[in-house]
């Protein structure tokens, strides 16, 4: 058994990028630097020490096949339910497979192999059911992620998304850029109760912190080192931003 797998949500694709129906490319294969956007993602887990990645693919999934080929495994989503649903897909391949699986989005690129590592450290010297990335953004409001809520003596409470912030919570700086490391045994038997009753009725991964919280697990944040680094690609405008940044590294 694998002490961590890492898990790369990489099924989407892309509609904000530009990509319109039918379009060739999938949203993690857009070029920025001269490579594939998730082709640093999976370079970064892998110079972290993580030896097994799975990518959970979907549309236009040869493109992302005949680039990796056998350096990564594969777990198809077929319909794109959310990112708690691509977590689902995962559970019958991977359960019983490692101690801890990571999970983050294949369109975040910018990670450093030295802050997923503080993490897996962190993670394997506490020991909580979940050890999670953070952001403190001098703009919040501009990236819009979900607010980390701590209590007193600085424990995760919750993660509340901007949209349903309170004026005191929209003026807290720190953030979920999505980047997760959960006990795999915990995360196996409690995904399923993950449910769709939002607006986009899609299966929302953030929701495990909740399920978490109110079986008064531990769930334990890290802040990058930089704020770049929680920079995602959504849009031709970040795609560059994170261009600039991917030269000057």
């Amino acid at each position: 058994m694998e002490k961590i797998i890492a898990l790369i949500l990489a099924a989407g694709k892309g509609t904000r990028m530009g990509n319109k129906e039918g379009s060739e490319i999938p949203k993690v294969m857009f070029p920025v630097a001269g490579k594939p956007i998730i082709s640093y993602a999976v370079r970064a887990v892998k110079r972290a020490g993580i030896k097994k990645v799975y990518l959970i693919v979907g549309y236009k999934k040869e493109m992302i096949e005949n680039y990796f080929k056998d350096q990564v495994g594969y777990i198809l989503q077929e319909q794109q339910l959310g990112t708690g649903h691509a977590v689902i897909c995962a559970k019958d391949v991977l359960q019983n497979k490692a101690q801890a699986i990571l999970v983050f989005y294949g369109d975040h690129s910018l990670y450093k192999a030295e802050t997923i590592k503080k993490l897996i450290n962190l993670y394997q010297r506490e020991k909580p059911t979940i050890a999670m990335l953070s952001v403190i953004f001098k703009d919040p409001l501009h990236w819009a992620f979900g607010r980390i809520i701590r209590d007193t003596e600085g424990e995760v409470l919750e993660i509340v998304e901007q949209k349903d912030c309170n004026k005191e919570q929209l003026k807290i700086k720190e953030s979920n850029p999505g980047f997760y490391i959960f006990n795999a045994k915990w995360l196996w038997e409690n995904c399923l109760k993950l449910k769709n009753q939002n607006v986009q009725k899609e299966f929302y991964l953030t929701d495990m912190i909740g399920i978490a919280k109110s079986q008064k697990k531990r769930i334990i944040a890290l802040p990058v080192s930089e704020e770049f680094e929680a920079y995602g690609i959504n849009t031709p405008e970040q795609l560059i931003k994170a261009e600039k940044v991917l030269k000057n590294k």
